[in-house]
């Protein structure tokens, strides 16, 4: 049996995963959602002070309180950030991160520099509509989403981001580099620059393996079965190791 901690993306919550999870638990595995400070049903607890050290807080107190090893930390997009400097703090509960279609963080190197300046722009124009502390979020096609049903879904869900997450430095070590595996799954049918490099990257390193799933960036809307497999395949290793 395998633990996955399952970590959102931006403007999403924990509601993202729910087919994925289902068959993660269908196959015996336990299963952990957690939603991010100040998004989706607790974006009521959304302040200015919101950050990257809240959202790295919330699964640090996840495997605090649910007692949790040997996990498999899986971030999507922004989520990757979050289980990066989880696991810098805490590498020995850590038996694999994988990410997602997700960001490879930095040190003192902010999200906000990943976007094009056009995306900023229209970002901070966003922000500025609202409280001018959150982000609101894109359309859902952008992510790849067509089901005229997942969109509908999808659109009713996502939440504004705290947009001072995007600002934060992340301050990072070198302990997350120690975690046994290190996996990095790449939307294929994406092809957002910031990814497919941090893929090319992680593709040439011997300690991560990779791969490739035909969709769009949102995988867990659109290719759970795709993406439950994969995940299924790196617990089954590592339970083997």
């Amino acid at each position: 049996m395998s633990r996955f901690v399952l970590v959102h993306g931006g403007w999403h919550g924990g509601w993202c995963w729910a087919r994925l999870a289902a068959r993660l638990r269908a196959a015996g595995h336990d299963v952990y959602t957690p939603t991010l400070t100040g998004l989706g049903e607790r974006e009521h607890l959304c302040t200015p002070a919101v950050g990257l050290e809240t959202h790295t807080v919330d699964i640090l107190n996840l495997l605090h309180f649910e007692r949790l090893s040997d996990v498999i930390l899986v971030g999507h997009s922004y989520g990757g950030t979050i289980i990066t400097l989880a696991a810098d703090r805490v590498p020995g509960l850590v038996a694999a991160l994988v990410y997602v279609d997700a960001v490879i963080p930095e040190d003192g190197v902010a999200g906000w520099d990943g976007f094009p300046k056009a995306r900023q722009e229209a970002m901070l124009s966003g922000a500025a509509a609202l409280d001018g502390l959150r982000v609101p979020p894109p359309d859902p096609s952008s992510w790849g989403i067509q089901s005229p049903q997942d969109l509908e879904w999808v659109r009713t869900c996502c939440t504004p981001h705290p947009i001072k997450t995007m600002h934060d430095l992340p301050r990072l070590g070198r302990s997350w580099l120690g975690v046994a595996r290190k996996h990095y799954i790449l939307a294929g049918a994406h092809a957002n620059p910031r990814f497919v490099a941090h893929h090319a990257a992680m593709k040439k390193q011997p300690d991560w393996t990779t791969e490739v799933i035909d969709g769009g960036h949102d995988l867990m809307i659109t290719h759970p079965l795709e993406l439950s497999a994969a995940l299924l395949r790196i617990g089954a290793s590592i339970s083997e190791a």
